[in-house]
């Protein structure tokens, strides 16, 4: 609960209960109430200047100050039939408000004091002062109106009271910015403006950066190899968003990276894009490269419980369905304890260590960290969240036709959730993320058999650790790109555009599609940081 705003609403509730002043006339009770300007509010431009008045003997005249100053009277007889409902026994109380249009330009930038005084016509006095602060921020008073920057807004808002834009630029700089309707404009009024802080950024914005390229990092003993791309125009002095792409399993560094949409989109939109290289198979002469996992690490039955619970033991390769396994580590029934990935070493440590070297050699905003996987990757990423060693780096993944294995349904470890985007295909015969609303698991029909948990079941889990609601099936959302079923839960925590939780699925087989996914992606990406 945000105490402050809690306080200035029981002061409201209270102002507007009773405010009994002391006057010639002590039976002449009266109530006053100042909707507009708020307590705290910022103002720039023309709004509202508004409320409603009451006394038993009737209202004479409403009276501003500005600074202790005389300022104007408020015409009055606006009808306000709540206030007539409410308050039967005083007179013309469905007839109380007042209201005017007010050019807050008129004063200069910073604190003011606006108090509103109404007379009754028994002579009493009721007063309510609030403090506002004036704001000059407002295209009318920019040079340029092209520099008001929408397009670099990355959260909207809808509340019952108003619409937040968050990161809103004008003029290069980022304004979280709080918009109602005004009745009096018939049009949005500018209630909040707060200025952003400069992103949180890593020892790469103060020294030497690297440019684009292949790099090497050494990682619990062993020679890590990954690829940046930097966006065109990258300057060490500006904090720019990171994703760290995970490739599929026989993938590589080019997987992501050497697709020209994804470059396009990311230098447009200004991110840094790291492409690591996973390690490959434990078995002598194969060099395809793939990450380490849970679920790839233990073995499932056909009830659906992880290998740690008793009696669970059956690998999750069956080797009763195909005898010749075409991944190598399900050889023998996954003899090395591994199913289509490497088990040397400890891919979450690697990452940690790689978004450290990251940060210490580009300029990287550290509140905008995101995870992307495909296929083989896009089935680690949901382990990134559960681990404690990286769930704290990042504001949002996204998995790319890749399910966790079967019965691995835990949510993220932060206690607020995490966003996440899984894409699918209806017709991928690899990680076919089965059938809508569908809760159980499924499982692959291209010729071996491995089971996974279908996309209902995570995305439900990982809406539930966000506090939306699941009593109903999640609804379809319009996220722009046509042939692309997305849906999604609702009444979330800090609700974005869209839910922080989206299922998106596309009549496709085992395939990334990036060029409408890659731009899906970031449109997801856009709308959240830590």
């Amino acid at each position: 609960m945000n105490l402050r705003k809690e306080k200035q609403r029981l002061r409201r509730l209270t102002l507007a209960v009773v405010c009994w002043v002391c006057a010639p006339t002590l039976a002449d009770s009266m109530v006053l109430t100042l909707e507009e300007p708020r307590e705290g509010g910022t103002y720039t431009g023309i709004s509202n200047l508004r409320g409603w008045a009451l006394a038993e003997s009737g209202i004479d005249k409403i009276e501003v100050d500005i600074d202790g100053v005389y300022a104007f009277d408020i015409p009055m007889g606006g009808s306000r039939g709540d206030v007539g409902s409410a308050y039967p026994d005083f007179p013309d109380a469905a007839q109380s408000g007042f209201s005017m249009a007010f050019n807050y330009k008129a004063l200069s930038e910073g604190s003011h004091q606006v108090t509103a005084r109404a007379l009754s016509k028994g002579g009493a006095v009721a007063i309510q002062r609030v403090q506002i602060t004036v704001d000059r921020f407002i295209s009318s008073f920019i040079a340029d109106p092209d520099e008001v920057d929408i397009s670099a807004v990355s959260d909207v808002t809808l509340t019952k009271a108003a619409l937040h834009l968050k990161g809103l630029r004008v003029e290069g700089q980022a304004f979280d910015v709080a918009l109602s309707f005004d009745t009096a404009t018939q049009g949005f009024e500018l209630i909040d403006i707060t200025p952003q802080e400069s992103p949180t950024a890593g020892a790469g914005c103060s020294s030497a950066s690297r440019g684009a390229g292949d790099y090497t990092l050494d990682s619990q003993g062993a020679a890590r190899v990954f690829r940046v791309h930097t966006p065109t125009g990258y300057a060490p002095g500006t904090a720019y968003p990171l994703i760290i792409a995970f490739h599929g399993w026989g993938g590589d560094m080019g997987e992501f990276l050497d697709n020209a949409v994804v470059r396009s989109e990311s230098d447009q939109r200004g991110y840094i894009v790291v492409a690591p290289l996973g390690l490959g198979q434990e078995e002598p002469g194969n060099p395809l490269a793939s990450w380490s996992f849970s679920g790839s690490t233990t073995g499932l039955d056909g009830d659906g419980l992880n290998a740690s619970v008793p009696n669970d033991s059956s690998a999750i390769c069956d080797d009763t369905v195909t005898a010749d396994y075409r991944y190598p580590s399900c050889q023998d029934t996954a003899e090395n304890s591994c199913s289509w990935t490497q088990c040397t070493t400890d891919d979450f440590e690697f990452t940690a260590d790689l978004i450290d070297d990251i940060q210490q050699h580009y300029c990287v905003d550290s509140d905008r960290i995101y995870a992307l996987g495909g296929s083989n990757g896009g089935m680690f990423i949901w382990d990134l969240a559960r681990e404690e060693s990286t769930v704290g780096i990042f504001a949002a993944m996204a998995s790319l036709i890749g399910l966790p294995h079967r019965g691995y349904l835990a949510p993220p470890s932060a206690t607020e959730g995490m966003p996440v985007l899984s894409i699918t295909g209806l017709r991928d015969r690899t990680v076919p993320p089965g059938e809508w609303g569908e809760a159980s698991f499924t499982t692959t029909t291209d010729g071996d058999r491995y089971y996974y948990t279908g996309a209902t079941a995570i995305t439900k889990a990982w809406a539930e650790a966000y506090g939306c609601d699941t009593s109903s099936a999640a609804a379809p959302i319009d996220v722009g790109v046509a042939d692309v079923d997305c849906r999604g839960w609702s009444f979330c925590r800090g609700e974005t555009q869209w839910p922080p939780v989206l299922d998106c699925r596309r009549d496709m087989g085992h395939t990334y599609g990036l060029s409408w996914s890659w731009p899906l992606i970031l449109d997801f990406f856009d709308q959240h940081s830590r």
